[in-house]
């Protein structure tokens, strides 16, 4: 995995949850927030964390967001945020995500310039509904509406046969991106085209929702 630089403005509950995993994940990451005790917690697990007014076009300069390769505004109130992402527009940020609270606010965002807006209740309310209404679809790609990665058995005819013989692509419009053999916690990703379907395979497909139904119905 490649390392990227991450830059993260707020340390709400959201950011500090969004610093956390980043830098789990071994990215870098940088923090702003004009609370000392927000930036304390943090500091130990990020690259940097600073206790600054990221409104203040320097700070963010100063920082380098102009070098990073995301800049996140965690920020809850509007006027911030679409300071801080004019900001960062004007330093060439290369990529620029906005939390937003409401629609109204995620139009401005995007409006002056930011590359993604994201409104986290509405996101995880949406995520809850889907998985609740069709639990066995993992989850959805954000930028391909109406995909999903599902988690199925699979059917009786597919069990002693190859994945070349099956071939989902074509006959399905689906793609089987890994599998996971009974009894077993870890998942061979991108199976080889001779891999042969047992009977307690647990497959995960990704596909249009509807080329996906007759997996999952």
């Amino acid at each position: 995995m490649t390392k990227k630089r991450f830059g993260i403005i707020g340390l709400g509950r959201f950011g500090s949850y969004l610093a956390r995993t980043l830098a789990e994940q071994g990215q870098e990451v940088i923090c702003i927030d004009r609370s000392e005790k927000a930036v304390e917690e943090i500091s130990p697990l990020v690259a940097q964390a600073v206790v600054a007014d990221a409104t203040k076009k320097e700070t963010l300069e100063h920082l380098g967001f102009h070098r990073i390769d995301t800049a996140i505004v965690a920020i809850g109130a509007l006027a911030q945020s679409v300071l801080v992402t004019l900001f960062l527009k004007e330093l060439e940020t290369p990529y620029i995500i906005a939390k937003a609270l409401n629609e109204e606010g995620a139009k401005i965002l995007s409006l002056i310039g930011a590359d993604r807006v994201i409104i986290p209740e509405k996101d995880s309310a949406v995520r809850l509904a889907r998985s609740l209404v069709m639990p066995n679809l993992l989850d959805f790609l954000p930028l391909l509406p109406d995909f999903y990665i599902a988690e199925v058995y699979p059917p009786a005819d597919f069990v002693g046969k190859t994945l070349k013989e099956l071939d989902l692509r074509k006959r399905y419009r689906v793609y089987v991106i890994g599998i996971k053999r009974a009894f077993s916690d870890k998942i061979q990703l991108l199976p080889p085209a001779d891999y042969v379907i047992e009977k307690d395979d647990l497959l995960y497909l990704v596909g249009h929702k509807k080329d996906l139904a007759p997996f999952t119905s």
